[in-house]
């Protein structure tokens, strides 16, 4: 791979953005499509510590962090965030990374990220890699009733506005028991696999998180659970795979198959006895499915 520098950009409201291209070197180079990811909910790049090396070996792999994410500068208006928002910002950092159109690989709430970039931004849209996410409403496995959602949002958007109150659940996810606390709650939750997830992968998820501006933490989360991109599904017309572990119980199987049969020509691949976390915690083999999938349709 050739040396990764950070660049960097700004939003289409003038927030910075950090991303990175990592590639082969140039005498390795080859004519495959690039890929752009999206990770998970107020996380970072460690959901793609595996996966960036592997593929910049034969393809440039863009990179990037969401505004206020990754020790960026907190955004200056938290309660303006939405998930098209995001969308918007990972069409400004495609644009700035000079790439051709790009496989979109979402991962969890990057899964919701990258579908709205496709309703937003098709022209930068090559194919879509959907892991481990939903299309929207990620608390209806829970209860359908709209109700419910919008109390649950309410409280999200309450918190964004008390900093201090989020300040201090961050404090004690830094303390040495919150972070063994969210270890039992993901392990419990199928958000990781207690025996295959990295533990390093968890441990610098957490440290992340605790590291958000207070302010953002609300907000961020608000957005994740009253978007729906359900009806984005019947127009995608680029090749696209889903992914999924039969052990997640945050986003489950049933999830991935109703996206499925609403994406014409989709792929669905299941990862037995396998969490939300399955790119980290069998890495060769999800590997192996993309690029099948890639080889198949001459990404």
């Amino acid at each position: 791979m050739s040396p990764v520098t950070p660049q960097h950009t700004t939003t289409p409201d003038g927030e910075p953005l950090r991303f990175t291209v990592t590639a082969p070197p140039p005498a390795a180079a080859t004519a495959a499509t690039p890929i752009l990811t999206a990770y998970g909910l107020v996380s970072s790049w460690h959901h793609w510590r595996f996966f960036t090396p592997h593929f910049a070996a034969t393809r440039p792999v863009v990179t990037w962090d969401y505004r206020g994410h990754g020790g960026q500068p907190a955004p200056r208006a938290p309660a303006a965030l939405d998930v098209a928002r995001f969308a918007d910002d990972a069409h400004a950092v495609w644009r700035a990374s000079g790439q051709p159109p790009a496989i979109v690989t979402g991962l969890s709430f990057g899964v919701q990220v990258a579908l709205e970039i496709w309703r937003r931004h098709p022209e930068m849209v090559r194919a879509l890699v959907l892991l481990c996410g939903t299309a929207g409403h990620p608390l209806d496995r829970i209860s359908t009733a709209p109700a419910f959602r919008r109390s649950l949002v309410r409280a999200m958007r309450w918190l964004g506005g008390q900093p201090r109150v989020a300040d201090g659940l961050l404090a004690a996810l830094r303390a040495p028991g919150g972070a063994r606390l969210a270890r039992e709650l993901a392990f419990l939750t199928g958000g990781a696999h207690r025996a295959t997830c990295p533990a390093d992968v968890l441990d610098g998820l957490f440290a992340h998180v605790a590291a958000l501006p207070p302010a953002l933490l609300g907000h961020v989360v608000a957005a994740y659970l009253d978007h729906d991109a359900f009806d984005v599904l019947p127009t995608i017309a680029v090749p696209t795979l889903l992914v999924a572990g039969d052990r997640d119980q945050l986003t489950p199987v049933a999830t991935a198959e109703r996206m499925q049969r609403a994406i014409a020509g989709s792929e669905l691949v299941v990862f037995a006895g396998h969490s939300h976390l399955v790119q980290v915690e069998r890495p060769r083999e999800v590997h192996a499915t993309i690029e099948r999938f890639l080889a198949h349709h001459r990404l």
